[in-house]
């Protein structure tokens, strides 16, 4: 390997808006998914309802295998929250509905304000500190 600085893969570039075609055109970029969680056997009909309906939601935002039984309890947990809501009883306890925003939020799909730390938050922005030494700001 060449030493100094590694060439950056094609869909970054391409997010920041400087791939070039005639330099990076004839890379090939391995894109390669994590595995995704596994559903445990203990779920109920509920919560596996839930866990279909969300599973896509998690993997886009990176949840992985070694989360599966973080996964598990939200949808437990959420399964539990619906039923209580449908029921038309007296609504669940504040604590199940503040777990449920944390486990919400560890799993990256709560908003915006959960991705905050993610590293694909926002592909625009430059992660470079010192892009405008140099440049004055543009009035």
């Amino acid at each position: 390997m060449k030493p100094g600085r590694k060439a950056e893969a094609p869909s970054t570039k391409a997010a920041r808006g400087t791939l070039r075609p005639f330099r990076d055109g004839l890379k090939n970029e391995l894109v390669v998914p994590g595995d995704p969680p596994l559903m445990p056997d203990y779920l109920t009909a509920e919560a596996q309802d839930v866990w279909q309906e969300e599973i896509g939601r998690v993997m886009a935002a990176g949840v992985a295998e070694i989360d599966s039984s973080l996964f598990a309890r939200y949808c437990s947990l959420e399964a539990l929250v619906r039923q209580s809501f449908n029921a038309g009883r007296e609504p669940p306890p504040a604590s199940y509905l503040t777990v449920l925003r944390q486990y919400a939020e560890l799993l990256g799909i709560a908003g915006r304000k959960s991705r905050v730390g993610k590293i694909a938050d926002d592909p625009t922005k430059t992660r470079n500190p010192f892009a405008r030494n140099g440049h004055r700001a543009k009035a």
